[in-house]
């Protein structure tokens, strides 16, 4: 299951200055940004969409729970089921904050969502936004969150589908400019131990992005294997970057402290085929900048431009090897307590020594 400990390992990633940056609500400044429009200027104005480990964490077990509920259905041979809620938080600068997330009683499967259920979210949805203006919130419903329980691969299924897209540019227009969507991968999440989620937002009419160019700015040729649904070109991926508060951070720290050895041990990438890839294709960029640098190196170039790209060739050989010496290492010390020793040396008991014992 989802421990305490496994979700810790993404708290050492997350931004320490939370406190001031992210739960400080600065009225003013989020006026001036809804009436300054700058997304008129530019489409993908909002660059990041900045994620509070509580409204991650919720929206991970909600997503679980439509597994479980699905799964259950046809004497345990059922399907996972899809579900969707909203988010709660803020625009600031180029970046959507997500302070927490609230579930809606919506479930099923793609092909089922018909007009009634996007009623009933609308219907929920101003009841909640209702709710909150008369408690005082100052925050707002920001966006809203669904998951794809798909089979777990090669790559994550953090995509928006033809009919994900459509919604998500409706919402944009008749709700707010800076809407946004969120996407969880919650069998990825458990498979890999780590949040496992994306955000988007789509496209204004009419706009085009350049060609062959995925969501996630990467090209389409390179990634072949990722699925983007059917209209990639409609829609852009924010960078995602998670956080907490400072008092979170601490109980997290607590809980984990005592069990840091056993999600050492029991985490292998070594034979993880994604992390292979990744692996590999960190291999060939370091190799065409080294050799792209030495063939600069022959013509009265930039030399200070072919040196920063040498050194920063050399820089990330030495880290990718020294993390595939770390995996191996691991690997190495998971064979030696789990399996004992072969390698025929002390700590190993010899034939000899049980027989006379």
């Amino acid at each position: 299951g989802w421990t305490e400990a496994r979700a810790a390992r993404a708290a050492a990633t997350m931004d320490k200055e939370a406190d001031s940056k992210y739960f400080a609500h600065d009225e003013q400044k989020i006026e001036a940004l809804l009436k300054e429009e700058p997304w008129k200027k530019d489409p993908k104005n909002f660059r990041k969409c900045k994620i509070s480990a509580l409204a991650g964490m919720r929206m991970l077990k909600h997503s679980l729970r439509g597994v479980e509920k699905g799964r259950a259905r046809d004497q345990g041979k059922g399907l996972p089921l899809e579900v969707m809620g909203l988010m709660v938080g803020r625009p600031q600068d180029d970046s959507i904050i997500v302070l927490d997330a609230l579930p809606l009683p919506c479930d099923g499967f793609e092909s089922e969502w018909n007009v009634n259920i996007g009623d009933k979210a609308m219907m929920y949805m101003n009841n909640i936004s209702e709710q909150m203006e008369k408690k005082g919130q100052k925050d707002r419903i920001i966006g809203w969150y669904h998951s794809h329980p798909f089979e777990v691969g090669v790559h994550n299924n953090c995509f928006m589908s033809a009919i994900d897209v459509n919604t998500q540019s409706m919402y944009q227009k008749a709700i707010m400019k800076h809407w946004t969507a969120v996407v969880v991968d919650p069998l990825r999440c458990v498979a890999k131990s780590k949040l496992e989620m994306a955000a988007f937002r789509a496209y204004p009419d009419g706009y085009k992005p350049s060609a062959d160019v995925a969501p996630d700015g990467e090209s389409i040729r390179d990634n072949m294997g990722k699925n983007w649904g059917t209209y990639p070109e409609r829609y852009y991926q924010l960078e995602t970057h998670f956080f907490m508060s400072s008092i979170a951070r601490s109980t997290m720290e607590l809980f984990s402290k005592d069990s840091l050895w056993i999600r050492i041990l029991s985490n292998s990438q070594i034979d993880d085929e994604e992390y292979s890839g990744k692996i590999i294709k960190r291999i060939e960029k370091c190799t065409s900048k080294l050799s792209s640098s030495t063939m600069g190196s022959r013509f009265v170039v930039d030399k200070n431009k072919e040196s920063l790209k040498s050194s920063s060739a050399r820089a990330d050989s030495s880290k990718i090897a020294h993390e595939l010496c770390k995996e191996q290492t691991a690997g190495l010390i998971r064979s030696i307590l789990f399996n004992g020793c072969r390698l025929g040396c002390a700590c190993k008991p010899r034939a000899d020594d049980l027989k006379k014992k």
